[in-house]
């Protein structure tokens, strides 16, 4: 029998870490399925490909940028979370057809779950799809969320989209949320380009204590998380965010939950 097969689509996909992560954890818990893989699906081929790679015995795929509408659409049924944000980042293959869910919300929530912040006054940078999945997450931790995009009507939408409360900041009323916030996440891919500089907040207004999270792993410090550090905060980049959602869905797949040790951030190069 053909072994079952597990990747991650995207595109571009040659940058994903996923493989590394997902392949650590199928050889060390030995699972008897074929390598994970990255594969480059464009957008306009969406449906082509994915009916092409079930057919190949694909039966669990993680989406990416810019795909994960596309996906949501292509679900015969969805969880809860892939629902209200109408995007979805694992599919899973079975018998009633295509599932989708959305692993972003808990892969953030669990990546800052030691560091004190729920009830806390949160500051979220861009209106995007990892913004809507940073919000959904901020609101089951019960915080204050402001919202700064250079868009307003994206934010505007992102509140009612996800049915919720939050403020809607403008470039006047930002600088005294940034004073009272607790935590500012970046979901903006601003400063993943080389020498691109993220100049959203003026960290002078940031209390020392707030702690600085830019879902961008590659670079592993932005020049955003650069001045934050250099304003005395605690700071973190996306890569505990893709290794909690990682591990989410290679549990929906294997139904194992895989752990998150020295040897994997080892394999990534991030001891």
């Amino acid at each position: 029998m053909a072994h079952k097969k597990t990747a991650v689509i995207g595109d571009p996909i040659d940058h994903s870490l996923s493989p590394k992560i997902h392949n650590h954890w199928i050889e060390s818990k030995q699972i008897d399925v074929g390598a994970y893989q990255k594969i480059n699906v464009k957008k306009e081929n969406f449906i082509r490909d994915v009916d092409g790679l079930i057919e190949e015995g694909y039966y669990g795929l993680n989406v990416t940028v810019p795909l994960k509408e596309d996906a949501y659409k292509y679900c015969d049924n969805t969880s809860d979370v892939a629902r209200t944000l109408k995007a979805v980042n694992t599919l899973i293959v079975n018998k009633d057809g295509v599932y989708g869910d959305n692993t972003d919300p808990i892969g953030f929530e669990k990546s800052i779950a030691n560091k004190g912040l729920n009830n806390k006054l949160c500051l979220v940078l861009g209106a995007g799809g990892s913004a809507r999945a940073v919000v959904y997450a901020l609101t089951h931790m019960k915080c204050e969320i402001g919202i700064y995009n250079r868009t307003r009507e994206n934010a505007e939408s992102l509140c009612s989209d996800l049915g919720v409360e939050a403020t809607v900041l403008t470039e006047k009323t930002i600088s005294e949320f940034i004073g009272s916030s607790h935590l500012v996440v970046n979901t903006t891919s601003l400063g993943q380009q080389e020498g691109e500089e993220n100049n959203l907040i003026d960290f002078s207004s940031l209390n020392s204590s707030a702690h600085v999270y830019d879902l961008i792993y590659n670079p592993s410090k932005t020049t955003f998380l650069r001045q934050a550090e250099k304003n005395g905060c605690t700071v973190q980049n996306g890569l505990e965010m893709l290794i909690h959602q990682a591990a989410q869905s290679f549990n929906v797949w294997h139904d194992i939950m895989p752990e998150i040790d020295e040897e994997l951030m080892s394999v990534l190069g991030a001891n």
